[in-house]
């Protein structure tokens, strides 16, 4: 999957066109913000699903159509 590799970019971007801080992810997501850091980084390439579910959704990401 395509996309998962582009995740941790995709998710940067949206986090910030929204305005939204780490620290804000964090709270909205509760995933670590360490954790959202290494993945927006490239650090952690496969997320555990239901952290990338709980950013997702933190971010209003389900709006995006994510390429298969």
């Amino acid at each position: 999957m395509i996309w998962v590799k582009n995740f941790g970019k995709m998710i940067k971007e949206e986090r910030l066109s929204w305005g939204m801080s780490r620290g804000r992810l964090q709270k909205l997501s509760h995933v670590d913000r360490e954790t959202i850091a290494d993945i927006e980084n490239g650090k952690i390439l496969e997320p555990d699903f239901y952290e990338m579910l709980n950013i997702c959704d933190a971010v209003s990401y389900t709006h995006l159509t994510l390429p298969t």
